[in-house]
């Protein structure tokens, strides 16, 4: 591809990433503003130095084949871990009960809810925004490259209609205050400037595709919804939070696990554990520029070179030797 196909291609990634969107929240068709991932004062700028974060961040399409699908940036707490989410009304009103420090409570169900649900429309979001500019960007690529775009846009239509079924259940759950729906677990831990909200999908069979089915065969056989868990990791005052969770009828027996777990280890073992999270299953997630200081760069290039293998993998044994936190 040349590099003229290449900026064209970023120009369009750049609109659909910078276009006006609306609010996620369902039936409301009021232009969506800045939303925070998770609390900008009361848990972001307080893991902040000079106002600014680390994030890992998609490169420029130029520098992909430099610098790799992802590279770390140094971001303004103002912008940092953020994404167009709600409007202003429904973003100062649906989550008063996590932004109040005199309200929130890591234990409470609707609480846990609350978070669980903006980690899943960031997700969403940043979905259709893949799927718009790819849409796009595949009308000038050659056949063979736009069967692999495509194939990737598939991948995320189909992550956006799992994500979306979640969507409204959690919806529900906030807007009736009735939570058997989901079940939600608080781990309290030593604090570890590490921020992490996002939705996980593990593919907990060894094969998915055991009749060797064709892609369109396998794609139209899915069964849906899949089992999704909602995680959230952050420091708040002198202790992190863990809060994972999941829809009691598709419950994911890898992330109940890994919940009990957490449970009971401590100190370099559940450091070692929030690592393999970071290293194979994410890749929405900031941390303060003290800890990215303290991340050995021999390690720092490790984990990027196994992030990227394992990028489309939601296998439940994957495993890793390296340990981003080992040094703290």
């Amino acid at each position: 591809m040349d590099n003229k196909s290449i900026s064209d291609m970023q120009a369009m990634k750049n609109a659909s990433m910078n276009k006006k969107r609306i609010c996620m929240y369902s039936g409301c068709n009021e232009l969506a503003i800045k939303s925070y991932v998770l609390q900008k004062n009361g848990i972001l700028r307080q893991i902040s130095e000079d106002n600014h974060l680390i994030e890992l961040k998609t490169t420029s399409l130029n520098e992909v084949e430099k610098k790799g699908m992802f590279a770390f940036k140094k971001i303004g707490v103002n912008d940092a871990y953020t994404f167009s989410g709600f409007c202003a009304r429904h973003d100062s009103l649906i989550f008063k009960p996590i932004e109040d420090e005199n309200l929130v409570d890591f234990y409470n169900p609707l609480h846990q809810s609350l978070f669980a649900y903006r980690g899943l429309c960031q997700e969403i979001r940043r979905k259709e925004i893949s799927i718009e500019w790819i849409d796009d960007a595949s009308m000038k690529l050659d056949p063979f490259s736009r069967i692999q775009f495509i194939s990737l846009q598939d991948g995320y239509k189909l992550g956006v209609k799992n994500l979306s079924f979640f969507k409204l259940r959690i919806e529900k759950t906030i807007e009736t205050e009735d939570f058997g729906e989901f079940i939600f677990n608080t781990i309290e831990m030593d604090k570890i400037d590490l921020c992490v909200s996002v939705p996980l999908n593990i593919d907990e069979e060894e094969d998915s595709n055991p009749l060797n089915l064709s892609y369109e065969e396998w794609k139209d056989n899915l069964k849906f919804p899949f089992s999704t868990s909602f995680i959230n990791i952050f420091p708040y005052k002198q202790k992190s939070y863990f809060i994972g969770g999941y829809h009691k009828d598709y419950p994911c027996k890898w992330t109940k696990n890994k919940i009990n777990k957490l449970n009971y280890l401590k100190n370099k073992k559940l450091r070692k554990e929030l690592s393999d999270f970071i290293v194979l299953r994410l890749e929405f997630w900031v941390m303060s520029p003290g800890l990215f200081k303290k991340i050995p760069p021999r390690v720092m290039e490790k984990y990027m070179q196994t992030f990227s293998k394992n990028i489309m993998s939601h296998k439940a044994k994957l495993k890793t030797d390296i340990n981003l936190f080992e040094s703290i």
